[in-house]
């Protein structure tokens, strides 16, 4: 192969790493700025938010750590997996009975029923579960990944933005741009 074909394979992968990463620092920007400076209990992208699991009451189905991908204000039939505020805590179990004011679920690892719940409570029906994915969200979603995960764009866009020396006029001494570093040359007519 010859060397500019091997730079342009680089250089669509850094562009798609690139864009990836700035994906995931967007979502991390807002879950931050949603859950923090805004102080709301979980994040709304999309009408979707996404917990991780920390019991196994809902085993096998769903275990600690899974992460579990929500719809928010869905319409919940009997035997869905919904998430719904008790307290200060989200639970996640199966809709057992529907009734007028709310529902009856259970854990499906548990021998008895939870107490009614109101609609108001439900954030949502559970859409996906996500195996040991809850490790990985906790980890992107530290403030010191979402550092890295900038420096790291920083540096992808440095290194596949450099396209060899440019020489600049009599009158500019150095230069340094998106397309590269322009610089005087020595002995030279101005190109």
């Amino acid at each position: 192969m010859k060397s500019g074909t091997i730079y342009k394979i680089a250089k669509i992968v850094g562009n798609v790493l690139f864009a990836v990463l700035g994906i995931i620092l967007l979502i991390c920007l807002y879950s931050f700025i949603s859950m923090k400076i805004l102080s709301h209990k979980y994040v709304n992208l999309f009408s979707y938010t996404c917990f991780q699991i920390g019991s196994n009451s809902m085993s096998p189905t769903i275990t600690t750590n899974d992460l579990i991908i929500v719809h928010l204000n869905e319409d919940i039939k009997e035997g869905n997996i919904i998430t719904y505020e008790d307290g200060d805590t989200f639970v996640t179990h199966r809709v057992m009975e529907v009734n007028d004011t709310g529902y009856i679920t259970k854990g499906d690892a548990n021998q008895s029923e939870d107490q009614a719940i109101l609609k108001e409570q439900v954030v949502g029906k559970v859409v996906k579960i996500l195996p040991n994915f809850g490790v990985w969200f906790k980890v992107i979603t530290t403030p010191k990944i979402i550092i890295l995960i900038c420096i790291t764009l920083l540096c992808f866009s440095l290194a596949f933005s450099y396209t060899g020396k440019k020489y600049l006029s009599r009158d500019d001494d150095f230069g340094i741009y998106y397309s590269g570093i322009k610089m005087k040359k020595e002995n030279s007519d101005d190109r």
